[in-house]
């Protein structure tokens, strides 16, 4: 028996040892898709899967920080959330720990870590470094760039949950991309460029899967452009303009162009919800082949 049947995983000896091991193994790397995928395996831990509780019942903040992450892009609904589309809908503990736990592995988590999970979970994992391919749970296709044709998909606009903390689940995963991903404003921003976008007559497309996490794109005639967020506070400005700015360089860097339908040419644009202070923000990007704008200059990325 194991822990996908009536059985949490927690009952089993080392998994919350390899739990928190995998936690720590993820702040050190800090990339949010392993966090949030640490954060998915350990609410799925605490549940059996014929016990998992209900979307009005995620208070822990692993379920929190899963959520967000699935909201924002950063992890595919299949290792946390069951449903298409909308909603916060009830878990499936035994295949969606089981997509998490090969997503994991693809991550470079380490193995002494995932063996203990795999073993609660009776998760096969496949060989490092080949394709995984009967070990996913039917229905589910794996991401890679061997499957998927083309990048990106339609535009999802940012989850706006009603009467909690907006930061408290990216809180969980201390990163400060994911809880700037979580303020109204820049919230609010992106939705504007998003407006903007089809305004103009042009699709605005979310990231898919295995794309860069950038938070909206579009394509004009053949040039894909990438654009990266940020809210702005008086305090946080220069940090977060430079955040934005590296986060946008190794997205320009590790965005394949024939990895897009009919791409040529790739740009970056970082949107923020108001003119910097600094007004040689505008020159710094520039000088890198970025456009800085905000919601007043947003027409302006459309002109010929």
């Amino acid at each position: 028996m194991t822990a996908t049947n009536d059985r949490p995983a927690t009952e089993f000896e080392g998994v919350i040892k390899a739990a928190a091991g995998l936690r720590r193994w993820a702040r050190a790397g800090a990339d949010a898709t392993a966090m949030a995928l640490a954060a998915a395996i350990t609410h799925h831990n605490w549940h059996a899967a014929d016990t998992m509780p209900t979307a009005s019942r995620y208070d822990s903040p692993a379920a929190k920080a899963a959520l967000q992450a699935v909201a924002s892009g950063v992890l595919p609904r299949q290792a946390f959330n069951n449903e298409a589309a909308g909603g916060l809908p009830r878990t499936t503990t035994g295949e969606q720990a089981a997509v998490t736990l090969h997503l994991l592995d693809e991550s470079g988590a380490p193995r002494d870590l995932l063996s203990v999970l795999a073993g609660a979970y009776g998760v096969a994992l496949s060989v490092r470094g080949s394709v995984l391919g009967a070990a996913y749970p039917s229905g589910f296709t794996r991401p890679g760039r061997a499957i998927r044709r083309r990048g990106g998909v339609p535009y999802a606009p940012p989850v706006r949950a009603e009467g909690k903390t907006e930061d408290e689940s990216a809180i969980y995963l201390r990163n400060p991309d994911l809880i700037d991903r979580g303020t109204t404003a820049h919230k609010d921003t992106q939705d504007a460029l998003a407006r903007s976008i089809t305004e103009h007559g042009l699709e605005p497309i979310s990231p898919d899967v295995d794309d860069q996490q950038f938070d909206i794109a579009w394509i004009t005639r053949d040039t894909l452009h990438v654009c990266e967020v940020k809210s702005l506070t008086d305090d946080n400005e220069e940090s977060q303009l430079r955040l934005g700015l590296g986060q946008l360089l190794s997205y320009l860097h590790r965005t394949r162009m024939e990895h897009w339908k009919c791409v040529t040419d790739i740009r970056g644009v970082l949107a923020v919800e108001r003119p910097p202070g600094r007004p040689d923000w505008v020159d710094i990007c520039s000088a890198n082949g970025v456009t800085l704008t905000w919601p007043d200059g947003f027409s302006a990325l459309f002109e010929d």
